[in-house]
C-alpha cells in the first residue's frame, strides 16, 4: 500500500454513532454483571485506549466505583499488515492485581483473527475461575482464524478492508481520529 493520508480514509462510523453504541454495550455489560461486587476490565493497549476510555466512563456513570482497570500491552501486528504472533506484556502481574472473585472483561479495539482476545482470555482463565467476557469496538470477520466471537461489540464488518481511527492504526498512524474509517486507495 502506498503512503496513506487522511484523504484516503472513508468514514464508516462517526463519533456520534460510536458514542451511541458504546452507551448501548455499557448498559448491556452492566446489566449482565450487576450481581457482582466488582468487575475487572483488562484493556488491550494501545489499540483500545479510546474505546476503553469511553466505555469505562459510561460504566462508571452507571455504577461508580464498581469497575477496576488493569491494562495489558499486547503486540500482534507492530508496523506490519499481517499478525506477527501475539506477545502479552504485563500478564505476570494479573494474579496479584485482579479481583479473583469477580468476572473479567477483556476490552480491545477490534477482533479480527481472534488471536489476541483468545490468548488474553486463556491467560486470565489460568488464574481465575470467574466468567471472562470480551468487548470490542469492531467485530471484523474477514481474517478470523479462531472460533471465538466477542461477547459485546459496537459494530461489525465482514470484509478484509483495513480500518483506522478511534484507536485503530495503519503502521502507527491515524489512531487518534475520532471516527472509524476504511482505507480505500
Amino acid at each position: 500500500m502506498k503512503d496513506i493520508t487522511v484523504s484516503d480514509i472513508q468514514v464508516l462510523w462517526d463519533k456520534n454513532q460510536i458514542d451511541n453504541e458504546v452507551s448501548r454495550i455499557a448498559k448491556a455489560i452492566d446489566n449482565r454483571v450487576k450481581n457482582y461486587d466488582s468487575v475487572n476490565l483488562i484493556p488491550i493497549l494501545s489499540g483500545s485506549v479510546m474505546f476503553v476510555s469511553d466505555l469505562m466512563s459510561q460504566l462508571e456513570n452507571l455504577r461508580p466505583g464498581f469497575y477496576k482497570m488493569f491494562p495489558l500491552i499486547v503486540k500482534s501486528y507492530g508496523n506490519e499488515l499481517e499478525s506477527q504472533g501475539t506477545k502479552i506484556y504485563g500478564h505476570e502481574f494479573l494474579k496479584d492485581s485482579l479481583d479473583l472473585d469477580s468476572p473479567t472483561i477483556v476490552v480491545d479495539d477490534l477482533m479480527d483473527t481472534g488471536e489476541t482476545l483468545l490468548e488474553v482470555s486463556q491467560s486470565v482463565a489460568k488464574i481465575s475461575d470467574q466468567e471472562i467476557l470480551t468487548a470490542v469496538l469492531l467485530n471484523k470477520h474477514g481474517k478470523r482464524k479462531h472460533v471465538i466471537e466477542p461477547d459485546y461489540y459496537c459494530f461489525s464488518l465482514d470484509d478484509k478492508s483495513w480500518v483506522v481511527g478511534y484507536g485503530m492504526d495503519y503502521k502507527g498512524k491515524f489512531r487518534g481520529l475520532n471516527y472509524v474509517g476504511t482505507i480505500f486507495n
